[in-house]
């Protein structure tokens, strides 16, 4: 599985901006929210961004014609099965457990990632709307998990 990162790292330099929105709403709440305000067209994705340990993050994505750019919007965290207790008193039941994509950032509810730069005003109009209690940008090249962002 390593080699898999290390070819991806060596042949596939994508660039993108991430935006970190910290949210209590579901994720297609945001997505209106996000549509209502910025005039952004997200729709959700038919496939899921499927991590290899089969963790499903549901996305919602959008084509911006006047920018020629992909904006894609999904959760930071999703609960998912654990291994099987085989010992105690929960002898042979899977548990759940969180399981983020940017583990770095586990406080962080939601990313939009922009394959464009993106200005201060963006950020700022993204923090004004009610249901968004903060947005700011993270710098990706220092994320060592940046190649989960790669889809």
């Amino acid at each position: 599985m390593g080699t898999k990162h290390k070819i991806l790292e060596d042949f596939y330099d994508e660039w993108f901006m991430l935006i970190a929105l910290h949210c209590n709403q579901e994720d297609h709440v945001l997505a209106y929210a996000l549509n209502a305000n910025l005039k952004t067209r997200f729709k959700r994705s038919k496939q899921d961004v499927d991590l290899e340990d089969n963790f499903m993050f549901p996305m919602f994505e959008w084509f911006d014609e006047k920018t020629d750019s992909n904006w894609s919007l999904f959760p930071n965290g999703t609960l998912g099965q654990t291994a099987v207790n085989e010992s105690g008193l929960f002898k042979d039941m899977a548990s759940s457990a969180k399981h983020h994509l940017v583990p770095e950032h586990k406080e962080v509810d939601y990313f939009i990632k922009i394959d464009q730069e993106v200005s201060e005003t963006l950020v700022k109009s993204i923090q004004e709307i009610p249901a968004i209690m903060t947005a700011y940008t993270v710098d990706c090249e220092k994320l060592s998990s940046k190649n989960n962002l790669i889809f």
